[in-house]
Formats: structure tokens, C-alpha cells, sequence
């Protein structure tokens, strides 16, 4: 097992040497250049030459690329709009996309899977049929949506929640969460009420029950455990989406976090800025698959056994 996941994440050098090639290109051949995006309009051509040369933009495609991995090695990418060190800047961004992140997935997580099986377990039922119709709705409306709904309401009109900023503390969370949190659960309940109720039809759970075994430990013990396997792949994906898709939440309610650092990067053609964060954001996701191969490893025997070989 130790051998398989080291090799997976050996395999991670590659995948983000690519994403990261993939990133500069599209940047590079996007129209505009740093000087346009962070100068004022009448700014002299001389003068916006002079500042895409000092930041490095002048120089070829190859030249720019392999100056950018040699600072990658050093940990010192300088950023085309400030100058700074991208690493710098991202590291005062990092803990607020953390915690905005890590509470609204666990919320998402307890609040979906717990609805998840019970739907499961009262099928068909006023409950059940309640927690799909509403499930299926929230699915069906983007989060910018939401946002800017609970937004209008509880900020503009009812004046009961801040609209922007982390300036209140507290309150501040609130909005930004209760959306990530909406946009998370329709998926995690449904996916987690499939897995279940297919687990519930198999013989060995009537066989269970047959037994007298308490309907508490068959649906803890016995079912959940073995309808484990897509809920964990679903919760883990979400994870590293939540982690990465909070782009449109910090931009809407103007948090100083990762996702709204990469969209100014993108507005001030700032390619060292998108680049790391594109690196981070993959690697993010790659590490929640690797994450997702030991938990079945260690759920499942015969999957621990398969990486033994």
C-alpha cells in the first residue's frame, strides 16, 4: 500500500507539470498583456513596453516558462501586477479559503449524508418525498443564484448580515457558507439515498433482519458501511470542489481568499498568479483522489489486498 501511494504521488509531478504548460498557453496566447491590464489607458506605449519588459512578459514563450519553473524551484515567482512573491501573497489568502471551505463542507457533509439515509430508510414516504422535491430544486439553481438572492434579502433589504468583506467577524461567514452548503447537500443527499437503498435490496441485509438483528445496526453496521464506497468518492470530489470552487463566492461576496486572488490575477493578465493557483487548486484535487484510494483500501479488504500486489 505504502509503495502504490507513493507511486501515485510521483505520478502527481507530470499531471501538474501539464496543467501548469496548459495554463501558460492559454494565458499567452489570450489577448492583452500586464502592462494594459495594470496601467492606466493613457499610459504611453514606451512606457507600457518598458513595464512588460520589466516584468518579464517581453521575453519568448520558452524563456518565460522556464523562468517561471526555476522560481517554482525556489519558491520566488514574482507576480506581473505587484512584484511580490506569489507564494507570499497566496499564503495571507490560503486560511481564509481553508476555513470558508473546510465548514461548509462539513456542514454540506452531516447535513447530505444524514438526509441521504434517512430518505433511504423511509422511502416513498411524506419525508422522503419532501427531502427529493427540495433536493431536486436547490440542485437545479446555480449557486451565484442563491447568492445573490440571500444577498438582495438578508443585506440589502433586511440590513441583517453583512454584504461583503470579513469585517464583522462571525457574521461575515454566514452567507457565504449557507451558500456553499445549499450548493453541496441536493447532490450528497441523492447520491447518498442511491447507494443506500440499492444496499438495503441485497440478501444479506433481509437475512440480517431475519436474524433480529436491531434495525439500528443494519442500517449503521451492514448497509451504510458497504454503500460507503460512493459516498466517499462523492464527499472527497466535493471536498477538493468546494476547496476549489470558491471562486464564485469570494468574487460575489468579496472575500480576500484563493478563489478571488486568481480572478483579479486573470482580470491583470497577471500569468505567474493564475499558474500557481492553477498548480495549487490541481494539486488539491489530485491529493483528494489519492485520499479516496486509501479510505477504499481500508474499508475493503479485497481492495487493501489488490495494492498489496
Amino acid at each position: 500500500m505504502t509503495r502504490y501511494i507513493i507511486k501515485r504521488l510521483l505520478y502527481m509531478i507530470p499531471m501538474l507539470f501539464l496543467v501548469v504548460l496548459l495554463v501558460f498557453l492559454i494565458m499567452s496566447f489570450t489577448p492583452g498583456d500586464p502592462a494594459s491590464a495594470n496601467l492606466p489607458l493613457t499610459t504611453p506605449a514606451a512606457v507600457k513596453e518598458a513595464y512588460n519588459e520589466s516584468v518579464g512578459y517581453s521575453a519568448s514563450l520558452p524563456v518565460r516558462f522556464l523562468t517561471f519553473l526555476r522560481g517554482l524551484l525556489h519558491g520566488n515567482v514574482p507576480s506581473y501586477s505587484t512584484g511580490d512573491n506569489v507564494f507570499a501573497e497566496l499564503a495571507r489568502r490560503i486560511p481564509m479559503t481553508l476555513r470558508l471551505g473546510l465548514i461548509s463542507f462539513s456542514i454540506a457533509a452531516l447535513l447530505g449524508v444524514a438526509m441521504g439515509i434517512l430518505s433511504a430508510v423511509k422511502q416513498y414516504s411524506f419525508l422522503d418525498t419532501t427531502l427529493t422535491v427540495f433536493s431536486v430544486l436547490f440542485a437545479s439553481i446555480p449557486s451565484f443564484f442563491i447568492a445573490i438572492l440571500m444577498l438582495l434579502y438578508f443585506a440589502v433589504n433586511k440590513g441583517l448580515l453583512p454584504s461583503f468583506g470579513m469585517n464583522d467577524g462571525i457574521r461575515s461567514y454566514i452567507l457565504p457558507i449557507t451558500t456553499m452548503v445549499i450548493g453541496s447537500i441536493p447532490i450528497l443527499s441523492r447520491m447518498t439515498r442511491s447507494a443506500m437503498l440499492g444496499v438495503l435490496k441485497q440478501d444479506y441485509i433481509r437475512t440480517a433482519r431475519s436474524k433480529g438483528v436491531p434495525e439500528r445496526s443494519v442500517i449503521w453496521k451492514h448497509a451504510l458501511k458497504n454503500a460507503s464506497f460512493p459516498i466517499i468518492t462523492l464527499l472527497l470530489s466535493g471536498l477538493a470542489g468546494i476547496l476549489g470552487g470558491s471562486v464564485i463566492v469570494e468574487s460575489i461576496f468579496s472575500l480576500p481568499g484563493v478563489g478571488m486572488y486568481m480572478l483579479d490575477a486573470i482580470h491583470q493578465k497577471n500569468v505567474p498568479g493564475v499558474m500557481i493557483c492553477a498548480l495549487l487548486l490541481s494539486a488539491i484535487f489530485i491529493l483528494a483522489m489519492v485520499l479516496m484510494d486509501i479510505c477504499f483500501a481500508l474499508i475493503d479488504p479485497k481492495v487493501r489486498v489488490r495494492y498489496q500486489k
